[in-house]
């Protein structure tokens, strides 16, 4: 059963990413993922509530990640990298989930079923935020909130390039680069040594 749940999901993730969530039907859904209606409406209540699933399973994944952050042992640097990372390869293992942000935000009022997903992201950034602020000095007046706002724009600038594109740019390289420059603008703030004298030190 659990199987057919996960199926159903990966399913209407494909259409709604594909064609909307209003171009996209139960009788499709069910179609694609090979399973009878009576066994979606076991799992699902309908296609709003498979919205809602797959919306919580995307966001559930970013603070899974920000959440290995502050257990990792590693400098500012390397768990910033590790996020990036982290985020990149979620996006070309599961590029639908992304498609189905970029439509859900950029998309008019009313075509998705309402989520707070501004209260979302807003979560994601203060968690940076708070890692960001812990390597601040006491008296320094720098906005981590700011920095980690910088990051997430960075961040989204490569993953729409890549959608565009087709180029494969979302690597651990790219993310390094990212926090490089970023800490490299932010140094005073952050009270951080030289990138290229940090190496193999713990910030």
């Amino acid at each position: 059963m659990r199987d057919a749940r996960n199926t159903i999901l990966k399913a209407a993730m494909e259409l709604f990413a594909r064609k909307g969530y209003a171009g996209s039907s139960i009788r499709e859904i069910c179609r694609l993922a090979g399973v009878t209606k009576p066994v979606l409406y076991y799992h699902f209540r309908g296609k709003e509530h498979l919205y809602q699933e797959l919306m919580l399973d995307i966001f559930n994944q970013s603070r899974k990640n920000l959440l290995r952050l502050f257990e990792y042992r590693g400098s500012l640097r390397d768990r910033l990298v590790l996020y990036v990372s982290s985020e990149f390869r979620n996006c070309t293992r599961d590029p639908n989930s992304v498609r189905l942000l970029f439509r859900m935000m950029f998309s008019p009022e009313g075509k998705y079923p309402r989520y707070n997903f501004v209260q979302e992201f807003k979560r994601e950034r203060e968690m940076i935020a708070q890692l960001i602020a812990q390597h601040m000095p006491k008296r320094s007046n720098a906005n981590s909130e700011l920095i980690s706002g910088a990051l997430m724009g960075m961040m989204l600038m490569q993953i729409l390039e890549y959608f565009f594109t087709g180029r494969r740019t979302l690597t651990r390289r790219t993310a390094e680069k990212l926090v490089d420059l970023l800490m490299r603008n932010s140094s005073s703030a952050l009270a951080i040594i030289p990138i290229g004298k940090a190496r193999g030190c713990r910030i």
